[in-house]
């Protein structure tokens, strides 16, 4: 059948998954936890009425911190809408996990299938999916936001390939749309692959300016376009990510093991057969993986032979990919240390071994265009007129090859994952344990060793929400929620309330209905403010600074033009609707 290369795919993919099949979960990978309580903070916001979450109410131990502010959403969106379906927090984020496997391949063979054939796109769509640094991002890390976006990735470098060769409206929403959901999805993609997606871009412009012999002015505006368009289609997360920065203490995120300078790798790491399920350490000595993959690197090196010898279909962006591949493993190795530090935003990255991520990318194409000037070579072929790929005996044995090389790696660390380890009361064991997480906010002298909540979580009883600092007066609580409080006070004389909240921009006080005025009081900066004598209903909801206002109008503006520009496309096309 003709799609059967995609369907085997498929169905060789599934052992890179089933183990999601197992009852429990693997929360001894590093940042297991952080999936499902993150799930946790992510449902509450929604179901307090915030379409766009922005505060995860029971980080720093019950004082709450901006998370989504600085945290890319869309995975959570993902695992939200199954958990609104009725799945478990474990369930609804082991479905996003599969679901993220299966789109990885399917990403990567629908490129590589366009650029070399269903045969070599197989080749890579089982490379991508089975590379060992993707398989560390599920079983050894569990980082969920970076592996959704790793699927992506090829979605992304399609859809701009596509545009420069094909254009139009379509192409252009297309284009844009992968990115902007890209961008959306993993908050240190955002550092490295805009700048690795423009280069591709320029590189792949040259070529066709070779190709043809002039300028390919409107291709480049196109593509310009759609990287605008990406962006403002994400301004509702950049922006505010990118500007209140300084709002929350940085420094705490990207010091001792999150210092870059402390993790890069050895060469001898890219090609070593061991696997483990520990951290990253300074040295040579780390516990986890951080190998290339034997495939990959082979399929790789075969490019070097054949770019000097031969005339492979599609050279040059063969070529393109190799180089970009290089360049990945490059970047995390300590030669490329002069880069890290003159690009400074790539300290937020903290770890230099997630651009494995590249090698993976582009390797996993390269090995297609080596996979078909191979098979064009055997079949006596013109390797310039394209390959179709057909899933000969060597095909279908290299693909089990690939399967049978990474199969160890498959099998994660299964544990019990109990009601509590799906509940808020989980921040607050992970914060106990690792102070050193506890996050606070720039207007905050120190983060907290201990709040007033933290007993009440550990008990299991309702959380104390404010406290009377001078004055006399009582305070009951009526509703908590993940960006919303509210008590009643009855304060027997003026009062200084204060709620065991963080302050940060955009919370609002309403006293009986009437907004009123809010500080941050040290040294936590919690969200304080003073009461006349009386009985008063007190609330706090954090709301949308101009700024936020403002991103969101671009995204909803950019996300119109996009539906319009691909609707237009698809009229034109219906019979009797072209002018």
């Amino acid at each position: 059948m003709r799609r059967s290369p995609l369907l085997l795919l498929l169905l060789l993919s599934a052992f890179a998954w089933v183990p999601l099949l197992a009852p429990g979960y693997f929360l001894r990978a590093h940042d297991a936890g952080h999936s499902l309580f993150w799930l946790v903070e992510f449902d509450q916001a929604i179901r307090d009425g915030f379409l766009y979450p922005r505060w995860a109410p029971d980080h720093s131990l019950g004082y709450g911190y901006p998370l989504w502010i600085f945290y890319a959403p869309l995975a959570f969106y993902v695992a939200e809408f199954f958990h609104l379906l009725g799945f478990g927090i474990a369930a609804a984020i082991k479905i996003t996990w599969a679901l993220a496997f299966m789109l990885s391949g399917v990403t990567m063979y629908r490129f590589a299938r366009k650029l070399w054939g269903p045969g070599p796109g197989l080749i890579a769509g089982l490379l991508y999916v089975y590379a060992p640094y993707h398989l560390v991002n599920i079983y050894v890390r569990a980082a969920l936001a970076e592996f959704v976006a790793f699927a992506l990735f090829p979605w992304v470098l399609q859809s701009f390939w596509e545009l420069l060769e094909e254009g139009g409206r379509r192409k252009l929403a297309i284009a844009a749309l992968s990115f902007g959901l890209t961008l959306l999805t993993h908050s240190v993609t955002v550092i490295f692959f805009p700048p690795v997606l423009a280069l591709m871009v320029l590189y792949w412009l040259i070529l066709r300016w070779r190709r043809t012999g002039r300028l390919p002015w409107r291709t480049t505006l196109e593509a310009l376009a759609a990287g605008l368009a990406g962006i403002g289609l994400a301004a509702i997360f950049l922006l505010p990510a990118l500007t209140e920065g300084r709002y929350i203490a940085q420094e705490q995120w990207v010091a001792n093991t999150y210092n870059f300078a402390d993790q890069f790798l050895y060469l001898f790491q890219l090609f070593s057969f061991d696997w483990g399920f520990g951290h990253a350490l300074a040295g040579p000595n780390d516990g986890m993986p951080l190998q290339i993959g034997l495939w990959l690197a082979l399929l790789g090196l075969a490019a070097l032979p054949l770019l000097w010898h031969d005339r492979p279909s599609r050279k040059g962006e063969l070529l393109g990919f190799l180089l970009a591949g290089i360049s990945g493993i490059a970047l995390v190795l300590a030669i490329s240390r002069p880069v890290w530090e003159a690009f400074s935003p790539l300290a937020l990255l903290q770890f230099p071994f997630r651009l494995l991520t590249l090698a993976a990318l582009f390797l996993s194409l390269v090995a297609a265009g080596v996979v078909a000037a191979l098979s064009a070579r055997g079949d006596g072929e013109n390797p310039d007129a394209g390959v179709g790929g057909r899933l000969t005996p060597t095909l279908l044995v290299l693909a089990l090859a690939i399967v049978l090389a990474s199969h160890p790696f498959t099998r994660p660390e299964h544990t019990p994952v109990t009601a509590r380890d799906q509940s808020p009361q989980a921040v607050i064991d992970f914060e106990l344990e690792y102070p050193d997480m506890v996050g606070r906010t720039a207007f905050a002298a120190a983060a907290p060793g201990d709040t007033p909540k933290v007993a009440a979580y550990l008990a299991g009883k309702p959380l104390p929400l404010a406290r009377i600092t001078a004055g006399e007066g009582n305070v009951r609580s009526l509703h908590h929620g993940a960006g919303s409080e509210q008590v009643q006070v009855a304060a027997q004389t003026p009062v200084t309330l204060q709620f065991y909240t963080y302050y940060y921009p955009g919370w609002r006080a309403t006293v009986d209905g009437r907004e009123t005025e809010i500080r941050p009081d040290d040294p936590y900066a919690l969200i304080t403010l003073d009461l006349p004598a009386g009985t008063h209903d007190v609330g706090i909801r954090l709301g949308n600074t101009p700024l936020r206002t403002l991103a969101a109008i671009i995204s909803a503006l950019t996300l119109g033009l996009l539906l319009t520009l691909f609707l237009s496309s698809a009229m034109r096309k219906i019979p009797g609707k072209a002018n």
